[in-house]
C-alpha cells in the first residue's frame, strides 16, 4: 500500500513538472523559431515594398515556362520584365498553376526555381526549407508571389537551438524524475511511519490474544470432559475458534507488507490446487454442492506452496459459503507460455457492481448481516488480494450467465 502511495505520488509530481518542461521548450522553440523566420520576412517586405510584383501587362502572363523543360536554355527563357530591385541572396517569383511567369534579376539556377515552385505549394505562407527561409503572396486564382531568401546560418543556429532546448528538456525529466522520488519519499514518510506503527500494533496484540485464547479453548475442552456437553461450552469454543481464525488472518496481514521472500522454489502448482480442493471435499458434499474441476496437469510455479494452498482455500471457502443447495462450485487452472491462471467461480446470487471494487478491502463485506452469524470479517479476500500483488499478479471478478468468477492470472 506504501509503495502504490509512493509511485502514485511520483507519478502526479512526474507528470506535472513534465508537462511545464514540455510547454517552456515548445515556447522557446516556437520564439527562436519566430525571431528568425521573422527578420529574415522584413528584408523580404522592404524588398516588396520597392517592387511591383505585378505585371504591368496581365495576359503577358500566359507566356508560362516550366523550369522542368531541359531542351531550352535557360538564358533564353522568355520571363516577363525582370522585377526592378535586386539583393543578394533573395530571389523573387510570380508563379501561375505551378509554372514561373516572372522572376528576380538575380543570378536564378534551376535548382532555385524548383524550390521556389515546391514551396508555392506549401500550406504554411512563410517558413524555411532546406537553407531558404521563404514567403507566399497569394495573388490571385492560382498566382502566388514567392520569396525566397537564402540563410543558412541563421537556420542553422535555429536547428541547434532547437537541439539545444529538447537536450536540455531531456536532462531536465532526469532531474524531476529525481526531485519527484524525493518528494514522495517525504511525503509518505509520515504515513508510512503511521502504517508501520499500526502493523506493529496488530501484531503484537494478536500475538497477545493467542495465550489467553489457548488458554480459554483449553480451559473449555477440560470442562466439556468433566461435565459433558454444555451449550454454553459450546457457545464458547465456538468462539475461541472463530477469535483464533481472525487472529491468525491479522497476523498473516501484518506480515504480508514489506515481506521479502527468498525462499521462492519452483514446484507443481497444479498438485496444490488438487490437495487444497480435497479439503473442502466433505464440506461440498454436505451442502450437497456439485464440484467442477479443469485442472491442467503439470503447471510449474516458482513461488511459496503455501501461498497457492491458502489463496486457493479462501477463493473455494467463500465460492462455497455462497453457492446453494445442487448449484456448482468450478475451479479452473490453466497456463499459456508463461500466465497461469487460476479460475473459481460459483452458481448463485451475483455481486453488485457498486461493490466490486471494494470486496477486496479490509474488513468489507457485502452481505454484512450474513457474514456477521457466519462469524466471517471480511479479511480473506484481502488476504488473497495481497498474496496475488506478492507476486505482481491480477485478481478480478466477474459476474456472468448466473456465475461469480475470481480470476488470478500471474506471469512467470
Amino acid at each position: 500500500m506504501i509503495n502504490k502511495l509512493k509511485k502514485r505520488i511520483f507519478g502526479i509530481i512526474q507528470i506535472s513538472l513534465s508537462l511545464v518542461v514540455l510547454c517552456v521548450i515548445i515556447i522557446f522553440a516556437r520564439f527562436s523559431y519566430n525571431n528568425t523566420i521573422n527578420s529574415s520576412i522584413i528584408v523580404m517586405d522592404r524588398m516588396n515594398g520597392k517592387s511591383d510584383m505585378r505585371a504591368e501587362k496581365p495576359d503577358e502572363r500566359d507566356n508560362l515556362i516550366d523550369p522542368g523543360e531541359k531542351n531550352e536554355p535557360i538564358g533564353e527563357r522568355n520571363f516577363e520584365e525582370p522585377f526592378p530591385i535586386s539583393i543578394d541572396g533573395v530571389y523573387k517569383f510570380s508563379i501561375k498553376e505551378g509554372k514561373i511567369t516572372r522572376e528576380s534579376s538575380n543570378d536564378v539556377t534551376d535548382e532555385i526555381r524548383n524550390k521556389a515552385i515546391e514551396v508555392s505549394k506549401k500550406k504554411s505562407e512563410e517558413g524555411y526549407s532546406d537553407n531558404y527561409i521563404y514567403k507566399i503572396k497569394k495573388v490571385g486564382n492560382g498566382d502566388f508571389e514567392v520569396t525566397l531568401m537564402e540563410n543558412e546560418s541563421a537556420i542553422n543556429r535555429l536547428k541547434m537551438t532547437i537541439v539545444w532546448a529538447v537536450v536540455i528538456g531531456i536532462i531536465g525529466l532526469f532531474v524531476i524524475a529525481f526531485i519527484a522520488s524525493r518528494i514522495a519519499k517525504i511525503i509518505v514518510k509520515p504515513v508510512e511511519e503511521t502504517f508501520e506503527k499500526q502493523k506493529q500494533f496488530i501484531s503484537d496484540a494478536s500475538h497477545e490474544l493467542k495465550t489467553p485464547l489457548a488458554v480459554i479453548e483449553a480451559n473449555a475442552d477440560v470442562l466439556r470432559d468433566k461435565v459433558g456437553d454444555s451449550k454454553w461450552i459450546s457457545y464458547i469454543q465456538n468462539e475461541v475458534q472463530s477469535m483464533n481464525k481472525l487472529v491468525n488472518d491479522l497476523l498473516v496481514l501484518a506480515k504480508m507488507e514489506n515481506v521479502k521472500n527468498t525462499n521462492y522454489q519452483k514446484f507443481d502448482l497444479s498438485k496444490e490446487v488438487q490437495m487444497s480442493v480435497a479439503v473442502f471435499e466433505s464440506m461440498i458434499f454436505e451442502k450437497k454442492i456439485n464440484l467442477e474441476t479443469n485442472i491442467k496437469d503439470g503447471i510449474e510455479f516458482v513461488g511459496e506452496r503455501e501461498d497457492i494452498k491458502q489463496v486457493v482455500s479462501i477463493l473455494l471457502d467463500n465460492a462455497i459459503k455462497h453457492t446453494n443447495e445442487n448449484n456448482k462450485v468450478i475451479i479452473n487452472t490453466n497456463k499459456d507460455k508463461n500466465d497461469i491462471e487460476i479460475e473459481v467461480k460459483n452458481q448463485g446470487a451475483p455481486i453488485p457492481d457498486d461493490e466490486k471494487d471494494k470486496i477486496f478491502e479490509r474488513f468489507y463485506r457485502v452481505d454484512k448481516a450474513r457474514n456477521r452469524n457466519e462469524k466471517r470479517y471480511g479479511l480473506g479476500l484481502a488476504i488473497a488480494k495481497g498474496i496475488v500483488d506478492k507476486y505482481h499478479g491480477t485478481i478480478e471478478v466477474n459476474c456472468k450467465d448466473g456465475f461469480t468468477s475470481f480470476i488470478i492470472k500471474i506471469k512467470q
